[in-house]
């Protein structure tokens, strides 16, 4: 009989241990479950992208032998080319012979092109230095073209503020000067330091805004009279497509400005 009892009684315990047992989740503490954030790159999802080109000849094309239509559509093919973007749309107002006291009224005329855009490319300054020249041809300095170069800053300024305050979230790019006359007067220093001058100063306006970038062409076209056109002034299809590859350098080094524009 105790052989029985103690087998009865193994019996019952293995039976407790392969039971299934119940448990009430609602008794258990509850645990917080943190997921990793995860974020989408800028470029996952491709823009339709709104391209407004406002200035002066270079905008316009002028001495573009392939007539291509500037630094401006070259660079159109090589955006199309990123990943980012789906669609390009461009606006160009480019006008020859522009000075910067021209371009505000061209502005203010096209404030839709303006507000609609997400990004906006500026050459000006060239036909405000000519201007200086021809008018005291005679009597110029380096003086002088400080002076000058205040003038201009102070209606950079005001374009610049009359942009913003209709888009504030397009990306303003600025193309600055080159001196076209470093290699054929190249005893004349003083031209490059004039330059330099207006470049850094426009380039000192435009960091007061934000999502802006300043693209600095100098260097390109220093001792180079083989990328100017017949006029010895303007690029041609080369000085162009540098133009537009340094452009399109500096929109790589900054995406963040232009394809992560905030949502209307």
């Amino acid at each position: 009989m105790k052989k029985w009892g103690l087998l009865f009684l193994l019996l019952l315990y293995c039976a407790g241990c392969s039971a299934k047992q119940t448990i009430n989740v609602e008794s258990l503490p509850e645990r917080e479950v943190k997921l990793a954030p995860r974020t989408v790159a800028d470029d996952f999802f491709p823009k339709d992208v709104r391209l407004l080109a406002l200035g002066d000849s270079l905008t316009e094309g002028v001495g573009d032998h392939e007539q291509k239509g500037g630094y401006v559509s070259r660079l159109r093919q090589q955006l199309l080319q990123h990943k980012g973007v789906r669609t390009l749309s461009v606006v160009n107002l480019g006008k020859r012979g522009l000075r910067i006291s021209q371009l505000d009224p061209i502005v203010t005329k096209n404030l839709d092109e303006v507000r609609k855009a997400d990004l906006i490319f500026i050459t000006i300054g060239g036909n405000d230095i000519m201007k200086i020249v021809r008018s005291h041809f005679f009597d110029l300095s380096y003086a002088l073209f400080a002076k000058e170069q205040k003038r201009f800053a102070g209606r950079l300024d005001r374009l610049l503020a009359t942009i913003r305050a209709t888009n504030r979230d397009a990306t303003i790019v600025l193309v600055g000067l080159y001196n076209p006359f470093s290699s054929s007067l190249p005893n004349i220093p003083e031209i490059d330091d004039v330059i330099e001058l207006w470049n850094n100063g426009s380039e000192a306006v435009l960091s007061r805004y934000d999502r802006t970038i300043f693209v600095n062409v100098k260097d390109l076209f220093d001792g180079r009279d083989d990328i100017l056109y017949s006029d010895q002034f303007h690029p041609n299809e080369v000085g162009y497509e540098l133009i537009a590859r340094r452009v399109y350098e500096q929109l790589e080094q900054h995406e963040q400005l232009w394809l992560g524009r905030l949502e209307e």
